[in-house]
């Protein structure tokens, strides 16, 4: 077949299915180079889509439905799209060939109407092909110890942060640890080590807590100061500069990751809940559990990194922030601070700075209350608009594509803007809800002056439900859209929010790793994934598509503190072995340690459940 050209080789090999396309890229590199026609690929994704296989599903068979419905049906398909495939007179010389140009044109169609990718996008549809399908492979980074391996000693993190390399992909995962040191990971795996620790700081380090005090004690107190808060945006790592930020209580800690030491602390008049991007040379934007702040890294610090953190704390009586004196705190916002009506920020995204002025503001705030703010860099503290949602929620995801609603009529395409992606909670369900970002002021979701998503040309989706429980966390994941829930799964959609792709729970497969290794757990026990981490760069996709295959993924941070890459395909085992510990004599001894941890789990579930028992009685 050599001699045959690349466009009937091509013809032919259409045909084949996913596993035989697979098997025939080893025959040669013809074939390999072939085997990955991306339009090849793109037709296989639209075949094995939820959407088509649905329509499919729903072909009517004439025999064996009412005539009147069958029609109604065949009506109602054509309709869709756009190309009957009946033809004006069967009995003429060309009633075949128009049927099968029919045909052609109304797979065309359909083709077209479910593409996800935007104008000007280049997607690689063999690699979305594998993130839709092929089975997917959790493995988790290796555990941080302290002292002799027979002590067993192991710590949760207590929230995640990735350290991206020049050409946008993940080259470091970056955790702190529940006893107060920094813990880093390999995450390249181009050295084979994908998922070692490469590096870890001293015991202690955040919360202040040095060498004048003796171990257990500076665990102890650690411990306290790093769980106590419970923030998940508490990380936000600076790839540009070679810094991580990480907050602890109400100070704001910089360490440099080079040398893992603590470069300045700054600190805040209320717990810190969430920290937006950090992209030198742009201010970050920190949320208090009552302000906003703007947090300028080339200001000097305003303690210094060898001093404690002052123990002073702030206590809201009836919630009134603006009777707190801030000016007797010294903090490292730039200029005036923003303070809130609601307690709560648990989200903060930032809009690109590279991009022309586009009437959106800079930055978008999300939490607790009901409403999306916004803010205008250049006019901080001076609110720009807000955007009412009506959910509560817990996380925000710029993305460099505008959002164009499925109801929208209109007929010139957006090829400009971004969406806003925010998930939450609204009435007990999962909330996913998608704004569209646009450079027109007129259909824009937001503007100051008060117009909302009431705005008839503005193109959002609000209050999606996408899970009967809270959603915690949602990222952009190639052509998708990828989320957790409150009850430990994982789910991806496509860009309309709507139309499903795949999904796994967590859950099952950590009753698999600790199956392995001989851990008897109980079934009851449920984890989370409060976070997902892409391993490329949300703005790699529109500045350079081309990334290597196998290296699209995504890191979770559980709720139980565990950290695991989420790949897809069947990964190289050489790249794990060395990540993967040595159980051994270790593995009663962590069965006892989870199951210990789910009894007192349940013993603190039950005394909070007393009290509030008790509450109601005015006890």
């Amino acid at each position: 077949m050599h001699h045959l050209p690349d466009e009937l080789v091509l013809h032919i090999i259409c045909y084949l299915e996913p596993e035989e396309l697979v098997n025939l890229q080893h025959v040669s590199r013809q074939f390999l180079r072939l085997s990955r026609d991306n339009k090849l690929w793109r037709n296989l994704c639209f075949e094995h889509s939820a959407a088509e296989r649905r329509r499919r599903r729903l072909l009517p068979t004439t025999a064996d439905v009412d005539p009147r419905l069958a029609e109604l049906i065949r009506a109602a398909n054509e309709v869709a799209s756009a190309f009957p495939l009946s033809v004006h007179d069967p009995t003429a010389p060309s009633a075949d060939v128009q049927v099968q140009r029919n045909v052609g044109r109304k797979r065309a169609a359909l083709l077209a109407n479910w593409d996800p990718s935007y104008p000007g996008e280049k997607v690689n549809f063999y690699q979305e092909f594998i993130q839709r399908h092929a089975p997917h492979e959790l493995r988790w980074f290796q555990e941080a110890r302290h002292g002799l391996r027979e002590e067993g000693l192991r710590h949760e993190a207590t929230g995640a942060g990735i350290l991206y390399g020049e050409g946008g992909l993940a080259e470091k995962l970056v955790a702190p640890l529940e006893d107060g040191s920094v813990c880093v990971w390999d995450a390249s795996a181009r050295e084979g080590r994908l998922g070692c620790v490469v590096a870890r700081s001293a015991v202690g380090l955040l919360p202040g807590k040095g060498s004048d005090l003796d171990m257990d004690t500076r665990l102890r107190q650690s411990r306290a100061a790093m769980t106590e808060t419970g923030a998940v945006e508490c990380v936000s790592v600076d790839s540009r500069a070679g810094k991580a930020f990480f907050a602890v209580q109400n100070i704001m800690n910089e360490v440099d990751l080079n040398t893992l030491q603590v470069v300045s602390r700054a600190p805040y008049p209320f717990p810190i809940t969430a920290l937006s991007e950090a992209r030198h040379p742009t201010p970050l934007t920190v949320g208090t559990n009552w302000t906003l702040h703007l947090h300028d890294t080339r200001k000097p610090p305003s303690i210094p990194a060898s001093a404690s953190p002052p123990s002073s704390r702030c206590e809201l009586i009836a919630g009134a922030p603006s009777s707190v004196p801030f000016s007797r705190l010294k903090t490292g916002d730039v200029g005036a601070h923003v303070s809130l009506a609601q307690p709560g920020a648990l989200s903060i995204a930032h809009l690109p700075t590279a991009r022309e002025w586009d009437a959106n503001g800079d930055i978008w705030v999300a939490g607790r209350f009901t409403s999306l703010l916004n803010f205008d860099r250049r006019f901080f503290p001076r609110l720009r608009g807000t955007v009412h949602s009506g959910a509560r929620l817990s996380c925000l995801s710029a993305l460099p594509f505008p959002f164009v609603s499925r109801s929208s009529s209109s007929s010139s395409p957006v090829n400009t803007g971004y969406t806003l992606a925010a998930a939450g909670e609204y009435k007990g369900k999962g909330s996913l809800e998608l704004y569209g970002l646009s450079p027109d002021p007129e259909k824009g979701v937001n503007s100051s002056d008060s117009r909302t998503t009431r705005n008839s040309s503005a193109c959002y989706q609000n209050r999606q439900t996408a899970s009967a429980s809270k959603l915690l966390s949602v990222a952009p994941h190639g052509t998708r859209l990828v989320f957790s829930d409150g009850d430990g799964g994982v789910k991806w959609v496509e860009r309309d929010a709507c139309a499903p792709v795949r999904a796994l729970n967590i859950n099952t497969d950590i009753e698999k790793a600790d199956t392995a290794r001989g851990e008897s757990i109980d079934a009851g026990e449920g984890d989370i994934v409060q976070k997902i981490l892409p391993t490329v760069e949300a703005s790699l996709h529109a500045a350079r598509p081309e990334v290597p295959l196998g290296q699209d993924n995504l890191v979770l941070w559980t709720g139980d503190g565990r950290l695991g890459l989420l790949g897809f395909g069947q990964p190289a085992e050489e790249e794990w072995k060395d990540a993967v510990e040595e159980w051994g004599e270790e593995t009663v001894e962590r069965g006892r340690e989870r199951e210990y941890g789910v009894r007192m789990r349940e013993a603190l579930e039950m005394q909070a459940r007393e009290m509030r028992w008790l509450r109601g009685y005015g006890l």
